[in-house]
């Protein structure tokens, strides 16, 4: 996993300022996402993905598992049968949301989706996939199958309890690995001494920023 070993989020205080510079808003941006990544409780840990179908705009939380941000990159993953991969082969730019509500930060985020089943990415990430969550990817039916209870499709042996590693490897076929290459991030920070938003915007390994109204 890629890290910043830098990461210097921003105080209150420094976000309340009037000298607050668009080039540490960039940097925020990415730091918060770093720091989501390697900490499971942080807020930016998981993000709303929102896509298309046909019945109108779909949105769900996934969790961050990747950051590259040399390459602009964040990861996550999913069951290949799950519609929302169809739903992103389908558009050229995805929509996602990050909040932190301590910090009052949001983070609206375009990115252009990439996929991944069996490169060295997928297998990366599977290898770092500890069992409990691996075998999700034993379910039986795809997500969003119709079910006659409540309980899920796992086999049955594996209610309560985790697969055996050799097991789990059945689950491989099903793990999807969805890269978003970044393109514009939509800051806004709430303050009731007055909100502060920015517009980043990237063209190639350069971006270009502006303030704009909240």
């Amino acid at each position: 996993m890629i890290k910043n070993l830098s990461i210097n989020l921003l105080t209150s205080k420094e976000l309340e300022s009037e000298n607050l510079s668009l080039s540490q808003v960039e940097r925020s941006s990415w730091d918060l996402m770093h720091n989501g990544c390697d900490k499971g409780k942080e807020p930016f840990h998981t993000f709303v993905l929102a896509t298309n179908s046909e019945s109108g705009v779909d949105l769900r939380t996934v969790v961050l598992r990747k950051v590259d941000e040399a390459e602009r990159l964040i990861y996550f993953h999913t069951d290949i049968r799950a519609s929302k991969v169809e739903q992103l082969k389908n558009t050229e730019e995805s929509s996602i949301l990050f909040y932190d509500p301590s910090k009052r930060i949001q983070l609206r985020i375009k990115a252009k989706p990439y996929f991944h089943t069996t490169d060295q990415i997928a297998d990366q990430l599977w290898t770092e996939t500890r069992l409990s969550a691996r075998k999700y990817y034993l379910s039986q039916k795809p997500p969003g199958a119709v079910l006659i209870n409540c309980c899920d499709s796992l086999p049955a042996h594996l209610h309560g309890f985790d697969p055996e590693k050799e097991e789990s490897e059945l689950g491989r076929a099903n793990f999807l690995v969805v890269s978003l290459k970044i393109s514009q991030i939509d800051w806004l920070f709430l303050c009731s001494q007055g909100h502060k938003r920015a517009m980043v915007t990237y063209n190639e390994n350069e971006f270009k920023a502006s303030w704009i109204n909240p």
